[in-house]
């Protein structure tokens, strides 16, 4: 069977665990972002969990792409809320990478990390918050049916908190993070929000995070996945700060950043 790479034991900390990898978007880095390959690739180069955006379509399926439109990331053009799932299905997700791949569902999703025996951390997206909420809402019957295995391998974030206040009050059991880009947070209490809604995470960009930020969030009980870590010197300064999980377009920086501490780690014993 095709299993992920688990998690491992971190050396010569106070943590037990490694930073967790997420591959963002898939490993997109290196192949079309939110799609089935980029997604298998990012499990082969060690990433624990992929990360990928919900949408809904205009017929109301849930189809994994990040845009509001289809035009950065297909051949074609215009808003994904706005098209048929037969008519996202007939994009080339992969035409600005001159290969071809489509765009996948919610379903399909899901079924790949289940096979690979990974993790994800599936984005409510929308256009806006009363989208987003929308969206959240569709994928409450999704959630609720996942097998119990499957159930704690999946968090769900959003920058829309509301729909997460949706998805808790409807599924106690689920996993949450907060996202956090919006340079106002800098001034603000991101910890706060989260303990509210009984998250298990924050979600803070790279700009966003500092080592007062992580320290106060694993005081309280929290964890922190920052996104998006992609430059080795960025990983190696959250790898310091003893963040709980990096969100990468290059998942092999992670692992191999993480593995060489713990060797370091092992040989100074």
């Amino acid at each position: 069977m095709e299993t992920a790479q688990s998690t491992p034991v971190r050396v010569g900390g106070d943590r037990r665990r490694a930073p967790a990898c997420f591959a963002h978007r898939g490993a997109r880095g290196h192949l079309p972002e939110n799609t089935l390959p980029a997604f298998s690739l990012g499990y082969d180069l060690g990433a624990h969990a992929i990360e990928c955006d919900v949408q809904r379509s205009r017929d109301g399926q849930l189809i994994i792409i990040h845009d509001g439109t289809v035009d950065r990331t297909t051949n074609g053009t215009g808003y994904v809320c706005e098209m048929t799932l037969a008519e996202l299905r007939g994009l080339n997700a992969g035409a600005r990478w001159r290969v071809s791949a489509v765009i996948p569902t919610l379903e399909e999703t899901l079924a790949l990390v289940e096979r690979r025996n990974g993790e994800i951390n599936l984005e409510v997206k929308g256009d806006s918050e009363v989208e987003s909420v929308a969206t959240a809402e569709a994928l409450v019957p999704v959630l609720r049916t996942l097998p119990d295995a499957l159930r704690a391998r999946v968090l769900v974030s959003s920058f829309d908190h509301p729909a997460l206040h949706l998805l808790k009050r409807k599924i106690e059991w689920l996993r949450v993070g907060l996202l956090y880009g919006d340079r106002s947070w800098r001034q603000r209490d991101m910890i706060r929000p989260a303990l509210e809604m009984g998250a298990e995470a924050i979600h803070p960009g790279v700009r966003l995070v500092s080592p007062e930020i992580v320290r106060s969030a694993h005081e309280a009980g929290l964890r922190v996945n920052v996104w998006t870590a992609n430059r080795r010197q960025t990983i190696e300064r959250l790898l310091d700060w003893d963040v709980d999980g990096l969100f990468t377009d290059y998942p092999e920086r992670v692992i191999i950043s993480s593995a060489q501490r713990a060797l370091a780690a092992l040989c100074s014993e």
